[in-house]
């Protein structure tokens, strides 16, 4: 057996690990930045909030569906990003549409202009809406002014801006600072799906507005549990007073919530980030540490704190070659052909809380011998 991957099984846990058809393999994917999706805590009150409630209401909101455990999480959730009240439904993907659909009802909008990298969700959403939409140059603040200005400032129309906030490709922050400059020179607003953001970005993990230090007037924003809070479903903290509205819009009145043990687990994964700003701390400085040892490697990389590194092959014949390779010494990462991955996808590493600085090492090694 190779010595270094000897010394690794040794000497760690089983944190950030696998299992593929009986053998262990280091972890390097997902988005469980962390990995509460499998924390004790967390599956215990999962389990036992089905023993004591069941599966699920069997109930849409308005009538007999709208569970404690619901209410509860939506108050902890306005709680930790200090608004006023959030709206929990069924998924990270249809906060979006959700939210869209309600805005587009108001009024609130005459043209869309979104990310050419934004998430599926955001361009279903805007497809849904029946607006005309115009793509911008990814993170090009300067090309969305300018088609702003040619499609929208010279028409009188009320432009929405979609993006995400953290790019799950490439770990790329939109400028939202620019976008908020823009939102209040030309009368916009803006929708940003911080799936990925919140939990990673900011101070206390409130996301991209928080990294950025500015307010959401004008800005309106989503995320999901399923990604660093390890539970499942869609939040929308609203800052103003159509949180009631938006729970009794079509979208969310229509289905019946997330099944209770996966409301349970992602209030206790809440509440565990919450209590714990070592979690975040200790990403932060993994994250730092793996991409300063990439770019080491030739790699071009920016050294920041987003956990998400990700490059291009000049063939998908030698991506696949180095994939296997790492596959051979018992490391799993991820190839992806994601939007803005470009003709022959990228090789993309996430990295947890979890990961123990011998893993990561374990990976730079074995990337070095086939690099």
């Amino acid at each position: 057996m190779n010595t270094i991957l000897e010394k690794f099984i040794l000497n760690n846990s089983r944190s950030s690990t696998t299992i593929i058809d009986g053998n262990e393999y280091i972890y390097f994917g997902g988005t469980s930045y962390y990995e509460l999706h499998r924390n004790d805590e967390v599956i215990n009150s999962a389990i036992n909030s089905l023993k004591k409630f069941g599966l699920s209401t069997s109930s849409s909101r308005s009538s007999f569906g709208n569970h404690q455990l619901i209410i509860d999480l939506e108050k902890e959730a306005s709680d930790f990003f200090e608004v006023q009240d959030s709206v929990y439904l069924s998924s990270g993907f249809l906060s979006a549409s959700t939210l869209i659909y309600y805005l587009n009802e108001k009024n609130s909008f005459d043209v869309i202009f979104i990310d050419e990298h934004s998430h599926y969700s955001g361009q279903l959403a805007s497809k849904i809406s029946s607006n005309k939409v115009i793509k911008f140059n990814h993170l090009d603040y300067n090309d969305l002014e300018e088609k702003i200005v040619e499609y929208s400032d010279s028409q009188k129309l009320k432009p929405l801006i979609i993006t995400d906030g953290i790019f799950p490709i490439y770990g790329n922050i939109a400028p939202i600072d620019k976008y908020h400059d823009i939102a209040k020179k030309y009368n916009a607003i803006v929708y940003l799906d911080d799936s990925h953001g919140i939990g990673i970005l900011g101070e206390k993990g409130k996301g991209t507005l928080e990294h950025f230090k500015i307010d959401n007037q004008n800005i309106f924003f989503s995320g999901t549990f399923s990604k660093a809070f390890g539970g499942y479903g869609g939040i929308i903290p609203i800052n103003n007073n159509i949180s009631n509205e938006i729970k009794n819009s079509s979208i969310v009145n229509g289905a019946t919530p997330v099944p209770i043990p996966a409301i349970s687990a992602s209030l206790k994964g809440l509440q565990i980030f919450m209590n714990n700003p070592e979690l975040k701390n200790k990403l932060w400085e993994n994250a730092k540490y793996l991409k300063s040892k990439i770019s080491e490697l030739g790699i071009e990389v920016k050294i920041n704190h987003v956990p998400i590194v990700a490059w291009n092959m000049k063939s998908k014949k030698e991506l696949t070659k180095i994939q296997d390779y790492l596959i051979e010494n018992k490391i799993i990462l991820q190839s992806s052909n994601y939007i803005g991955a470009g003709e022959n996808g990228v090789l993309r590493i996430v990295v947890f809380s979890t990961h123990t600085k011998e893993q990561i090492d374990y990976l730079i090694y074995t990337l070095k011998k086939i690099i």
